[in-house]
């Protein structure tokens, strides 16, 4: 560690962008926010990892180290799939991501280490846009799920209702751009349907801004309570199964801009399908 910082200084500060460049979509709309920062994913609670043994660390390799460093969060699927968003993995090589599963912990290996053998991201995947935001990790070791630390979530079937409640959790940031956090937060979001979130983005982007691919999730008029960066990849549950990935947004948090997610329920379908022509028989 130490001959790190010494002679390679340059490299760990190109590895720091790298690693919060997978954060990007939710940054790139990003204006300046008049919100406090009133502590969380933004606005979460400390939560123990037992009440979330479907999420994971998704580390980045650090230039020129051993060193892995947080980058996005993920779902355990299978003991051997991980769900993210694919702008996390976009472009980007399996050999330089693990998972940590298990922990609550940003940093550190208290949690179970495997390796990132194989990313398939979905084929229609727009960056540009971030629709189809979705992507799967297939593991070189199985995770060795126990049902307490590390469980496995089921993919929700339907698009939930305006102002169901969505469970979000992750490490990000606890403001728009600022520090991330070193335990694992979680907070609660009403759903917002998308024909409302489309018409709160359509006054900067204009109408269809809201894919079906896309839902979102938000305080209506308040703010406050939303993923961040860092939180990409990560879950949103609603009534306990994976309904959304965290994907992008206009900053964190604001008032009028709900936070958007990957649908999973309209991804579906190309989750397990994928899951069935990739996995080890």
């Amino acid at each position: 560690m130490d001959n790190f910082y010494s002679h390679n200084f340059i490299g760990f500060l190109l590895a720091i962008l790298i690693v919060y460049a997978a954060a990007q979509p939710l940054q790139q709309e990003a204006p300046e926010s008049k919100l406090s920062e009133n502590g969380r994913i933004v606005g979460g609670y400390a939560v123990d990892i037992t009440r979330h043994p479907h999420q994971v660390s998704l580390r980045h390799k650090l230039l020129s180290s051993w060193q892995y460093a947080h980058m996005c969060g993920g779902s355990i699927v299978r003991e051997d799939v991980i769900v993210t968003a694919a702008h996390c993995v976009n472009n980007r090589k399996a050999k330089n991501f693990i998972v940590v599963a298990g922990t609550v912990n940003r940093a550190g290996s208290d949690g179970f280490v495997a390796r990132v053998e194989k990313i398939v991201q979905h084929e229609s995947y727009n960056s540009s846009i971030t629709n189809n935001d979705v992507a799967l990790l297939f593991l070189a070791t199985p995770l060795p799920l126990n049902g307490v630390t590390m469980a496995a979530v089921e993919l929700a079937k339907n698009v939930p209702v305006q102002g169901s409640k969505s469970v979000i959790s992750g490490w990000g940031t606890t403001a728009p751009a600022g520090s991330a956090s070193d335990t694992l937060l979680a907070v609660d979001v009403p759903i917002v349907e998308n024909e409302r979130c489309d018409a709160a983005y359509a006054v900067s982007y204009g109408p269809g801004r809201i894919t079906d691919a896309m839902l979102c999730a938000g305080v209506e008029g308040v703010g406050g309570k939303d993923a961040c960066q860092g939180d990409s990849g990560g879950p949103l549950l609603v009534q306990g199964k994976l309904t959304g990935i965290v994907s992008w947004g206009r900053s964190c948090a604001l008032p009028d801009f709900p936070g958007v997610y990957a649908n999973v329920p309209y991804l579906r379908e190309w989750i397990l399908q994928t899951i069935e022509a990739n996995v080890k028989k």
